[in-house]
């Protein structure tokens, strides 16, 4: 039965789910919050945070309390509502449900808050289905969201200690993943700055030649899944592309971006995104979210109709033209899209113009048979024993 309901959650069915939750009631199944929580997820998921609240109610006349499910579904709700009201009223039915944690952490924002969210993950950490992972990826969610990013940087170093292992990058929510990828910029940083400190002390001190060289390429393993319908892989390339640097999809691998690391100690030098990039809490929480989830992705509010407008009409778009073309002002935006647009037109129409398409293919094939070079054995004249050399084909006729 529970499988029949995590289809409909994952259809977006509601009333389908609530279904399946009666049945189990009619059935006589003692019921924890398992099944509620499925409910409550898919009313939230579609906007619909009244029925939510009144799901939770229900479950609590029924004398079933809220644990870490309950918990992650509202904080995640919280994250990616409109605005502050829809999130603070969310957080306030989550606080009368006896967890208070989150609605103190974003309204009061004191730092001795951020030690009480310590003993909650480590009593969580016995629990099944990653409870202390998915709540602390919930609680990043939202204090990201509602910039407070200090914040959540504090909850994310806390959890490196004990939640998040080594290799578990790829598998962060969308927050975490942007609070985990600031601080690894801003950590860069540094190092690229000692780096060239160094290089220079190593041109003019011979006893520091044989330190080692720093790596040639950078790469990032974002993995190709979704986490809570939110794509880490979108979610990064439009945070690294919109702050104008190249991060390039692997060319043999997906889930992965790579970059030079030469260009990215140069661009975390020049770049006026990189000035500064520690994580502060605004004073006053945002009315709006300035976060938003759109195709998977979730980017800044004010970047959605930039984001909207590349990819409907470009479609596939190259990270530095992607980059480029957020940079711009809206009118001019719209005038190099249609310009690009219409030189990719004329391109098209010129060579169908040159050649007929089904010829093109063989034409290049000739073409790149052509330029290679068919070797064979030649004698070497009085040379002293056996040798052997090659010389290309037709460099006798050549001469």
């Amino acid at each position: 039965m529970h499988l029949l309901m995590a289809s409909y959650v994952q259809s977006g069915q509601p009333e389908e789910a609530e279904n399946v939750l009666k049945n189990l009631r009619t059935t006589g199944v003692v019921l924890d919050t398992l099944p509620y929580s499925s409910v409550i997820d898919v009313y939230l998921r579609k906007g619909d945070f009244k029925a939510g609240i009144e799901k939770l109610t229900e479950m609590k006349e029924s004398g079933i309390e809220a644990d870490h499910r309950i918990w992650t579904c509202f904080i995640r709700a919280a994250s990616l509502s409109e605005g502050e009201n829809e999130a603070i009223i969310l957080l306030n039915a989550l606080q009368g449900a006896g967890f208070d944690l989150p609605n103190r952490l974003l309204k009061e924002k004191s730092e001795s808050l951020v030690s009480e969210v310590d003993p909650c993950l480590e009593g969580l950490e016995p629990a099944e289905d990653n409870a202390a992972f998915n709540l602390v990826n919930a609680l990043v969610d939202l204090l990201w969201a509602f910039e407070l990013r200090a914040t959540a940087s504090w909850v994310f170093q806390l959890a490196i200690k004990s939640i998040y292992r080594h290799d578990i990058f790829r598998k962060l929510s969308a927050g975490s993943a942007l609070d985990g990828l600031t601080l690894w910029l801003d950590h860069m940083q540094v190092s690229a700055f000692l780096y060239n400190l160094l290089d220079a002390y190593r041109k003019s001190d011979a006893s520091l030649q044989g330190y080692p060289e720093s790596p040639k390429s950078v790469v990032l393993i974002t993995g190709t899944a979704e986490y809570h319908m939110v794509s880490l892989d979108s979610t990064l390339k439009a945070c690294l592309w919109e702050m104008g640097f190249s991060f390039l999809p692997g060319k043999t691998r997906h889930g992965v971006l790579v970059a030079k690391a030469h260009s990215l100690r140069m661009w975390l030098k020049d770049s006026p995104f990189c000035l500064d990039l520690e994580l502060k809490d605004a004073p006053n929480l945002p009315k709006l979210n300035p976060m938003k989830l759109i195709e998977e992705c979730f980017i800044r509010r004010g970047l959605v109709p930039t984001f909207k407008e590349i990819t409907e009409k470009l479609e596939i778009v190259s990270p530095k033209k992607f980059s480029r073309l957020a940079l711009l002002p809206d009118y001019q935006r719209s005038k190099t899209i249609e310009a690009y647009i219409e030189g990719r037109k004329e391109k098209l129409e010129k060579i169908k113009k040159i050649v007929d398409p089904k010829r093109l293919k063989k034409i290049r094939m000739t073409k790149k048979l052509k330029r290679r070079k068919y070797l064979r054995e030649a004698s070497i004249p009085n040379a002293i024993g056996n040798y052997r050399t090659f010389k290309p084909i037709g460099a006798e006729r050549a001469t």
